[in-house]
């Protein structure tokens, strides 16, 4: 632990960062849930429009010597192993741009990031460099973000994870009506994907809905098969946003800002429409006519940075040191494998298991591919991506494995 202590001083000079500075700070959040912005982006193909259940259940833990990433001299003064990581950041680079616009990886190890990097660009032939404090969307990442909130309210006894919740969700959306096995979800079947309800695709993606309690409100109203198993359904994580707005009285951006960004430090996040572009942000060229964003909501509405999600997983892991947002017992339940969820792994409540202890999750929209995963060696790592390439988010696993055996291979 000590060696990474000592590194903090030597990575705060030490940290990739591409381009010229612009803002000091990052935006403050604004909160958008519901607004549906006009389209102001050229054209693209509609390709990748939706966030999928893009997950390999079959991930190799990437075979590196995690000593070899810092260099401690004989005085016991630690640096970046500056050669390995910048043959780490020429993988990346080779891999990704130009045949993408621009992204962004952090890596942390044992809860101490120990490098950030930035490539490509913020607006297509705009030249302005991205930078590692730039925010890209993480798409499906945002649901472990809900994830932990959620469980948050279940040890502060807000909430309870096998009681039903559905009268609740139904209340505070005004609906007289819905169906009736919607009345029997509960917070554990909403956080694994075994409440009931369908994919909604149409919903999210072919501006079937106007706000994530627009599409709530239809969720609840339509066909809910309780007891059905695991479906991967967006639907589910924005239902349960509604619900953390339902039981505490604020909105979900508010929570999440107070119980889990707050704590950690982290500034800037927030929830975006799908056009609306911060100074501080990359552009992921949304075609026009789109309300994904604001129709997803808690499902995958944020943006951050790779830095930002490294911390946030941080948050949640029991082997390393830092502020917890869980106690050790539901940072355990966090992991809960559900039965044929992805297998042979399985989904467990907000996050993707993988073979070796391995856990994480990714996230895709148009133009948006993410990915963090936690490693059981102590490594973690994120990377955020802005465009076509590649053509879903788990194959970033396979370009970051490259680029980390590229730069620290073991002998």
């Amino acid at each position: 632990m000590g060696r990474w202590a000592a590194l903090a001083t030597a990575l705060a000079v030490g940290a990739t960062a591409c381009g010229q500075a612009r803002l000091a700070t990052p935006p403050e959040p604004e909160f958008v849930t519901g607004s549906r912005a006009e389209p102001v982006a050229p054209p693209t193909t509609l390709e990748g429009a939706g966030i999928v259940s893009d997950a390999s259940s079959d991930i190799d833990v990437i075979a590196v010597d995690v000593a070899d990433m810092v260099i401690i001299d004989d005085a016991g003064n630690a640096a970046p192993n500056r050669s390995g990581w910048a043959a780490f950041d020429q993988s990346l680079q080779r891999r990704m741009v130009p045949a993408s616009v621009g992204a962004s990886v952090a890596v942390m190890i044992d809860g101490q990031i120990v490098h950030q990097a930035a490539f490509g660009e913020r607006v297509a032939g705009g030249g302005d460099p991205v930078e590692t404090t730039d925010r890209f969307r993480i798409a499906s990442i945002s649901k472990t973000i809900t994830a932990i909130v959620a469980l948050q309210l279940v040890e502060d006894g807000v909430l309870m994870l096998d009681e039903p919740v559905g009268a609740t969700i139904a209340a505070h959306l005004g609906l007289a009506t819905y169906d009736v096995d919607a009345a029997s979800i509960t917070v554990r079947e909403l956080l694994s994907h075994t409440a009931g309800f369908p994919q909604h695709e149409a919903t999210f993606f072919s501006n079937g809905a106007t706000s994530c309690p627009d599409a709530a409100a239809q969720g609840l109203s339509r066909s809910v098969s309780s007891g059905s198993g695991f479906r991967y359904s967006n639907m589910s994580y924005c239902v349960l946003g509604v619900l953390i707005e339902a039981v505490t009285g604020k909105t979900y951006e508010r929570v999440v800002d107070e119980r889990l960004l707050t704590p950690l430090g982290i500034s800037g996040m927030r929830m975006t429409s799908t056009y609306e572009l911060g100074p501080d942000e990359v552009s992921h060229d949304p075609s026009p006519d789109r309300n994904f964003m604001e129709a997803l909501g808690a499902a995958g509405a944020w943006n951050a940075t790779p830095a930002d999600v490294v911390r946030i997983m941080n948050a949640v892991d029991p082997k390393t040191r830092g502020w917890k947002a869980l106690s050790d017992e539901t940072m355990s339940i966090l992991r809960y494998r559900v039965p044929n969820a992805l297998p042979p792994s399985g989904y467990g409540l907000g996050v993707i298991n993988y073979d070796g202890d391995a856990y994480g999750h990714t996230g895709t929209l148009q133009n948006t591919h993410a990915m963090v995963l936690v490693q059981p060696d102590g490594l973690t790592w994120a990377v955020t991506v802005a465009g076509a390439y590649p053509s879903d988010s788990g194959q970033l696993r396979s370009i970051v494995r490259q680029a980390l055996a590229a730069g620290f291979a073991s002998a």
